[in-house]
């Protein structure tokens, strides 16, 4: 049995984010739309939209909130 909470293991998995995912991430957890995020990484907002979709599936989560729970999460527990 693992001693790790839910929280801990989902974290560990933002591990298999690629960098720009993870940058997208980061994005979504400061609160950031798919407009301001495809601005500020000079994307289109199809392009965010289909990054976001990647990234949801790999980490088996349903939204935006979920995501910056975990992000906010990985990178208290990186520190």
């Amino acid at each position: 049995m693992s001693t790790m909470t839910v929280g801990q293991q989902r974290s560990g998995s933002l591990d298999r984010l690629t960098a720009r995912e993870m940058e997208i991430a980061r994005l979504v957890r400061d609160g950031r739309t798919n407009r301001q995020i495809a601005r500020a990484l000079g994307l289109s907002t199809k392009t965010v939209e289909a990054h976001l979709s990647r990234i949801f599936a790999k980490l088996s989560i349903p939204s935006r909130t979920v995501l910056a729970v975990l992000v906010t999460t990985g990178d208290r527990m990186a520190a």
